[in-house]
């Protein structure tokens, strides 16, 4: 009988196992046996230990996946209102924020700080296999001076991003990005001063890639915010050589196991999308393919938008989106209508923003090379022809929080 009991409890830990990888955690299905991540695995929390709790951002050390044989450790840094002295941490108080790192960067210290300083806690891990230089040894605070760790994982290069196809998961970056990221997840909900209901993602650039994949992955996310990055890479983007490089046969294989378009339709978190007009890495057409897959999508193309680690954590459009949905705030809420007859669009946005323009571009060029013009409108109603050379369109507003927005980009189907 005894026996038979503890046979019914194992059965039932293994079916809520099941249950939790089914559901808060789950592949694309057409993923789905193709990728050998544990997700059951992943949604626990890591084993870690902290390196540094005397400063106002701490720092830690938990396990990644395997590589070249050996168990990885990964950076991060971790910070809250508790962290910086400000509050005393209280049982599920703070909502939090996963920060994705992208090319050429590292954790960044600062970027957990200001998130801190906004009431949340903030994790920040390195994708690198790498550890920052301490902060007094960087050029600047958003300085990305790192060391390689002795337990790293694969390097954020070319070769480990597009050229370990045929080789082990295991040496392929995005395999190790994408667990990592998740396994920053699961730590952070597990710390007991962290609300886990009320977690979002962000990520700029090659962070803001894997926030895509990630989102369309790991369920338990309330919030998704990509900055720059994209899907549809091989159909224009700063790596058109390395796609020419891989072939049409590494390139479908490429985009079928890790483009953003293979994964963010599959994503039920509400999503901001923000872009710049004339990104040298994101094209504008590609990034609004993406951005429309997604079921519950966003968006802010904003003119000229620099591209960078801090132009891409500084628009306050981040925070007050994640902030109206994590905490119940208004200053993320107005919402477009359009409708189109021929070269004749109506719009209405509502509640009345500040500024509202027409935002178009009669370049053929490449997307980093064109030209834009803002052409202003009625504040919340109006009607407007689309110039007869305009090759891609889209109402841009301003809304009375400062929020930078903008409808879908129309012209490139």
């Amino acid at each position: 009988m005894e026996k038979r009991i503890i046979l019914i409890a194992l059965t039932l830990l293994i079916f809520r196992g099941l249950v939790i990888a089914q559901t808060e955690l789950a592949l694309p299905p057409n993923l789905e046996g193709r990728i050998p991540w544990n997700l059951e695995t992943l949604a626990t929390a890591p084993n870690y230990k902290w390196v540094n709790q005397t400063d106002a951002v701490w720092s830690l050390i938990y396990t990644g996946e395997e590589y070249e044989g050996n168990v990885t450790e990964v950076f991060a840094y971790y910070a809250s209102p508790a962290t910086l002295g400000e509050k005393n941490p209280g049982s599920r108080e703070f909502p939090a924020v996963v920060l994705v790192h992208g090319g050429g960067g590292t954790a960044f210290r600062i970027w957990a700080q200001e998130w801190a300083e906004r009431g949340y806690a903030a994790i920040a891990m390195d994708l690198s296999g790498n550890q920052p230089l301490p902060e007094a040894q960087q050029d600047n605070p958003w300085g990305s001076k790192s060391m390689q760790t002795a337990a790293g994982g694969p390097k954020q290069d070319d070769a480990h991003k597009f050229f370990r196809l045929d080789e082990a998961f295991t040496v392929q970056w995005q395999f190790h990005s994408v667990s990592n990221i998740i396994r920053a997840h699961s730590l952070i909900r597990s710390f007991p001063e962290i609300n886990p209901d009320k977690t979002a993602i962000t990520g700029i650039s090659w962070g803001g890639y894997l926030t895509n994949l990630v989102a369309g992955v790991d369920h338990r996310f309330a919030a998704a915010v990509p900055v720059y990055g994209a899907g549809f890479l091989h159909e224009g983007s700063a790596w058109d050589r390395q796609f020419d490089s891989l072939g049409i046969e590494g390139t479908q294989r490429w985009v079928a196991l890790w483009d953003p378009s293979s994964y963010v339709a599959h994503a039920r978190v509400p999503m901001l999308f923000i872009n710049g007009t004339n990104d040298f890495a994101y094209f504008v057409e590609n990034w609004q393919k993406t951005a429309i897959l997604a079921g519950n999508a966003q968006y802010a193309m904003i003119p000229e938008l620099k591209h960078s680690h801090f132009h891409g954590a500084e628009p306050g459009e981040i925070y007050r989106f994640i902030s109206t949905i994590l905490e119940d705030k208004n200053d993320f809420n107005s919402l477009i209508k359009l409708s189109q007859k021929g070269s004749e669009v109506g719009y209405s946005i509502a509640p009345a923003p500040k500024e509202v323009y027409l935002a178009y571009t009669a370049d053929a060029k490449r997307s980093p090379e064109r030209d834009w013009q803002l052409i202003p409108l009625d504040k919340a109603k109006g009607q407007v022809i689309i110039p007869q050379d305009a090759k891609l369109w889209y109402i841009y507003w301003v809304d009375k929080s400062g929020n930078r927005r903008s409808s879908e980009v129309k012209g490139w189907e």
